[in-house]
């Protein structure tokens, strides 16, 4: 168990002239992970006038503050602070003392910034605790009043790892960045009249989210490889080519009208975006009407961004529309959502593949400049189905029903279950 810089002041803070109850003092202590053996460490004392109408004289001596290597000691306004070094058994110490009146509510920020080796306590391999415990209560019988007091625990963030929690203290809040991995955890106190307490347990995991970014890109790398390879390959199976669509032309619905219209047993989709379905309904019900299995994987009614909180998600209507379109025309179980899905690919009867740039929406079908490639090939066809069912069957894929068809809905049960699958995975 680790404690910082605010249990250094116990008992050794002094001030004179007329302080009392009239200043407060507000605590921000930031820890910044540079790598499992350093951490920076950021801490700011803001004290503040809150007489509106007489001075108020600060004078205030803090306890020797041990130093490790690089530190800094800066304040605003500027000026109002002197330290001084001192060595004690072999071991470094700075020795700082505060000295000014405070105008009617005027502010006073001092901050202190030093690197602290061996923070965390490092439980076993990738698994690490970080501990404070704060005493708001000296300042109190000091007589200044405490407004607040802020920890933060700051990860660094890389691409191929990510930071997962395993356990945290109450009053936290946990922020996540772009690549699914934990950015910071901040606890923040109110008025606190007692000690505040700050715990986290987390791991170093293998970042699955960004794995699956560079597994996706190489998978389609090694898709048109491998149709390039068989169209070489495989005399046996010559049908297969380009498909250009220039805006306008249509080229990419006429070639999947024309895969529908020859099905006979089964269609697989998969299309993170799927606006104005009118036509795919339309081709898709006698499908399904005559006995053709037809299954869909599509994205959630939520818009493809990153949130943080259920408060933040933000529905995207014109899918909230298609889904509901769905919902009202097909059985259940012909549509799932996932929101990490992002190959546009037909599939029929296990025979036909078209793999294509293009979104199922007005833009990607009649007015952009894009590209598919089809293929008449049971070999390619086979592979591009163990993709499908692989997404169709993942933990992280919901079906689409009366509930999920709700964003928020939706977002909480994805982000439960990548949870529940991250868990299991730490626990491996």
């Amino acid at each position: 168990m680790r404690i910082f810089l605010l249990t250094l002041l116990v008992a050794t803070i002094l001030t004179t002239g007329k302080t009392g109850a009239e200043v407060t003092v507000s605590l921000n202590a930031e820890y910044v992970i540079l790598n499992p053996e350093l951490t920076k460490d950021i801490f700011t004392l803001r004290f503040k006038n809150i007489n509106e109408s007489s001075p108020v004289r600060l004078h205030i001596v803090l306890p020797p503050l041990p130093v490790y290597g690089e530190y800094s000691i800066r304040d605003r306004p500027f000026g109002y602070f002197n330290y001084k070094v001192m060595e004690r058994d072999g071991r470094q110490f700075v020795v700082i003392t505060i000295d000014k009146t405070l105008s009617p509510s005027e502010t006073y920020h001092l901050t202190i910034q030093r690197d602290l080796p061996n923070l965390l306590d490092k439980l076993e391999s990738g698994l690490y605790r970080f501990t404070a415990i704060e005493y708001p209560e000296a300042f109190i019988q000091s007589g200044i009043g405490v407004d607040s007091v802020r920890i933060s625990l700051k990860f660094p963030e890389e691409f191929f790892y990510a930071y997962r929690i395993l356990s945290v203290s109450s009053n936290s809040k946990i922020y996540y960045n772009s690549l699914n991995s934990v950015s910071e955890v901040e606890w923040t106190f109110v008025t606190p009249r007692n000690q505040v307490f700050a715990y986290v347990e987390f791991g170093e995991v293998i970042n699955f989210f960004t794995l699956n970014i560079v597994g996706a890109s190489l998978t389609a790398v090694a898709f048109f490889g491998l149709l390039f390879l068989s169209y070489r390959a495989e005399k046996k199976y010559q049908k297969m080519g380009i498909i250009p669509s220039t805006p306008w032309s249509g080229e990419i619905v006429a070639r999947m009208k024309e895969m529908f219209k020859n099905a006979k047993e089964e269609v697989l989709i998969t299309s993170p975006h799927i606006y104005y379905t009118d036509w795919l309904t339309a081709e898709l019900k006698p499908l399904i009407d005559r006995g053709v299995s037809v299954r869909i994987i599509t994205w959630p009614s939520f818009e493809r961004r990153q949130f943080k909180s259920l408060e933040e998600v933000y529905e995207d209507k014109k899918q909230y529309f298609t889904l509901k379109r769905f919902l009202e025309m097909f059985p259940k179980g012909t549509v799932k959502l996932n929101d990490n899905i992002h190959a546009k690919l037909v599939i029929v009867d296990r025979r036909e593949v078209f793999l294509t740039t293009a979104n199922l929406t007005q833009t990607g079908l009649f007015e952009n400049y894009e590209v598919g490639f089809w293929a008449e090939n049971e070999e390619l066809a086979k592979q591009a189905v163990e993709f499908f069912n692989r997404v169709w069957e993942s933990p992280e894929t919901i079906d689409l029903d009366e509930e999920s068809l709700d964003a928020k809905i939706a977002w909480a049960e994805i982000m439960e279950r990548k949870n529940e699958v991250r868990g299991e995975e730490n626990e491996i």
